[in-house]
């Protein structure tokens, strides 16, 4: 029994006062602990912690990568304890993949370039308020690495919102949906952050890992539907193609809204500033 525990005038929780009866309060949840630790009792308990939370990130990001629904059906079935949040593991593998993308200076398939035919007028950046083509490319580009991490993020609802529709039947509040849009989200970003990284390692075999990134979404998505919602094949495979469709098209509208935002951002200062 802990020091906490070991008179009666003690046996109360310190962050509520609930009467005490095991190692958790009833009332709030809090462990009961020590109040005044000493220092082998904090290393052990901050080792434990720190190698609990490791490890239940990595076996939650294995089956969620390989068992395509798995942790979808866990959450909804209530046994959660064990795997790291949906919204967590999203987190995690969107950061890592946006890093990775970054450090390695790949595009991630979304590329935004100046493109001018050769019978048309050559661009005059200063239109828009830029010194070069070149800075006005980097404002692009700086737009794309910093503006579609947050245009995915905002899509995460929408996406759960289509899941929702094209799975009404299913007869589940809309965020049960949205943990399955999390999940997959996450699988994706995962599978690209993997598939970047070893094709930095091996250059040459790069077109097969972006290759790989694609497919295995789809397929991805197919078995985790069927998998926590069940159903047939030929419904599963319409319900993909539709929710990914709408999907698209709005992810390519929002990028759009960036890549115009970043041409025009600097003209529009230089419009009310010359106002001002």
């Amino acid at each position: 029994m802990s020091e906490a525990m070991s008179s009666p005038a003690e046996a109360r929780c310190a962050n509520c006062g609930a009467a005490l009866h095991g190692r958790f309060c009833a009332a709030c949840g809090q462990p009961v602990k020590p109040l005044d630790p000493p220092a082998r009792h904090f290393i052990g308990e901050f080792t434990q912690e720190f190698f609990d939370v490791d490890s239940r990130v990595l076996r939650s990001l294995r089956r969620l990568m390989f068992s395509p629904g798995f942790l979808t059906r866990e959450h909804f079935e209530g046994r959660r304890a064990p795997w790291t949040s949906p919204l967590k593991l999203y987190l995690t593998a969107s950061v890592a993949a946006f890093a990775i993308l970054a450090f390695t200076g790949d595009d991630g398939g979304l590329k935004i370039a100046l493109q001018q035919n050769k019978s048309a007028t050559p661009i005059d950046s200063r239109v828009v308020g830029y010194d070069s083509a070149e800075a006005l490319g980097a404002a692009l580009a700086a737009a794309r690495d910093t503006w579609i991490p947050r245009v995915m993020f905002l899509l995460v609802p929408f996406y759960g919102w289509l899941v929702s529709l094209v799975r009404r039947d299913a007869k589940r509040h809309y965020p049960a949906h949205l943990v399955f849009a999390l999940h997959v989200l996450a699988a994706g970003f995962a599978m690209r952050a993997l598939m970047t990284a070893m094709g930095a390692l091996a250059p040459v075999a790069m077109p097969w890992f972006s290759l790989a990134t694609p497919i295995y979404s789809v397929a991805y998505v197919f078995l985790a539907m069927r998998f926590v919602y069940g159903g047939s094949r030929l419904r599963a495979v319409r319900d993909v193609v539709l929710v990914a469709a709408v999907f698209s098209v709005a992810l390519l509208g929002l990028a759009a809204v960036v890549v115009l935002t970043a041409v025009t951002g600097t003209r529009w200062l230089i419009i009310f500033g010359s106002r001002g």
